[in-house]
């Protein structure tokens, strides 16, 4: 991105839970991990990786890819290598040695700044990876080492239009709300049907729960769930409010 001119880029954040409960030592382990992980997997996909405009914190990075590199080559062979890449990580790891990891993938306006980037766009990236309904998702289905969230943007311009091979079926549409942002989202487990997931009672935050404080307000995870083929609510065990 040359000198200080915003433009609209694909962009990435990704963040590996349970860093901060982690000792020194697993710390340590889990950032060279996510690193070499995001490194293969973009390899992997045909991605230039050397090209991206990274800005990491210890447990995550954002980041602004060059405007032509594919949002169908993202969602398909980049999460596709990465959500292998994670499985074998995690053979054969204690629970507590895992890495479970968040990958939100929207394309936005950004522009360089002082402490790395800002614009719109790098504000909906973060929003998405941190949202409640992705980490609810994490919640109820601990086995799982990757999950996706798209932004609404990029499923409809991308997923819905039938540019890439995962269906629009395999995602699962959420209300994001955090902070100021609101919007409809998308989310995905490679490998896993997530739509009879109950995320609403693992999005539930207990009132003594480590770190929060009665002042501390929690993220909002409304979940809209979308069935695409006729689903018997008794089966799955919730009720489904069918809008036609």
């Amino acid at each position: 991105m040359g000198g200080r001119t915003a433009g609209r880029r694909p962009l990435l954040s990704v963040d590996a839970r349970g860093y901060g409960a982690a000792d020194g030592r697993r710390q340590v382990a889990m950032q060279r991990g996510l690193i070499d992980l995001l490194d293969d997997s973009a390899e992997a996909a045909g991605l230039r990786r050397a090209a991206w405009q990274r800005q990491q914190s210890g447990d995550g990075e954002f980041a602004v890819l060059p405007a032509d590199e594919p949002e169908s080559v993202l969602i398909d062979d980049f999460v596709r290598a990465l959500a292998d890449r994670v499985a074998d990580y995690n053979e054969d790891r204690r629970d507590e040695a895992r890495m479970r990891l968040r990958l939100a993938i929207h394309n936005g306006v950004v522009e360089p700044a002082a402490s790395g980037f800002a614009g719109a766009g790098a504000v909906v990236v973060g929003r998405l990876c941190d949202c409640a309904p992705a980490k609810a998702l994490q919640d109820a289905l601990p086995e799982a080492g990757l999950v996706v969230i798209l932004s609404n943007r990029v499923y409809l311009d991308t997923v819905a239009q039938g540019h890439t091979s995962v269906r629009p079926a395999r995602f699962r549409k959420v209300r994001v709300r955090v902070k100021e942002y609101r919007d409809d989202a998308w989310l995905h487990v490679p490998g896993a049907d997530i739509r009879a997931v109950d995320l609403e009672t693992a999005a539930e935050t207990p009132p003594d729960r480590p770190g929060r404080t009665p002042d501390m307000p929690a993220q909002s995870a409304e979940v809209i769930s979308n069935f695409h083929d006729r689903v018997t609510a008794e089966v799955i065990g919730m009720q489904v409010n069918h809008r036609g």
